[in-house]
């Protein structure tokens, strides 16, 4: 795969040609609600196989019939979930592929980090779903993208782009005690 090369700024003020994204497979996780259903949409809606995976079973499954884009039940903190859901892109696209990927699913809230327990009693390991989905779900996305990025061949058609989303929760001080 040849190294990025900056090509200037993105010019916001002209409309992006959308049937640039006909034919392209997309990977979106967290994608059956909020933004990452306007992904799936968006992109089924100018011709990309797309595959997106999360853990709402209903709505996912909703959605992708709704779309016509393949859900995959993911936790996105589980490597191996992860791993069928990039298998199932690439095997059912119409061209092998894996073109665009989004790593779009996060959680927020709390971890048990702050929960204090009795200081007379033995420590309890704390869990960290957040971190599990928001770093590690993300790292294990990008890892996998990656994979597939440099499996394929080189071709026009098949350029590759991995988009991170966050939210204003990685951004602001949100610490809160119980």
């Amino acid at each position: 795969m040849n190294p990025y090369t900056i090509t200037g700024p993105v010019d916001c003020s002209v409309k992006p040609d959308l049937s640039v994204l006909k034919g392209k497979s997309v990977i979106i996780t967290g994608g059956a609600g909020g933004l990452g259903e306007g992904y799936v949409r968006a992109f089924s809606k100018n011709g990309s196989f797309v595959t997106f995976g999360d853990i709402d079973e209903h709505k996912g499954k909703k959605l992708a019939e709704e779309t016509g884009a393949q859900f995959v039940k993911v936790d996105v903190a589980q490597w191996e979930q992860q791993v069928e859901m990039f298998k199932a892109a690439k095997a059912n696209s119409p061209h092998k592929s894996v073109d665009v990927v989004i790593a779009n699913a996060g959680i927020g809230g709390q971890d048990s980090i702050w929960e204090l327990q009795d200081p007379g009693s033995d420590p309890v390991k704390p869990e960290f779903p957040i971190l599990d989905v928001d770093l590690f779900g993300v790292v294990y996305t990008f890892k996998l993208a990656c994979h597939y990025f440099r499996s394929q061949p080189e071709d026009p058609q098949r350029d590759r782009c991995f988009i991170f989303k966050g939210s204003m929760m990685g951004y602001i001080d949100n610490i809160v005690r119980p």
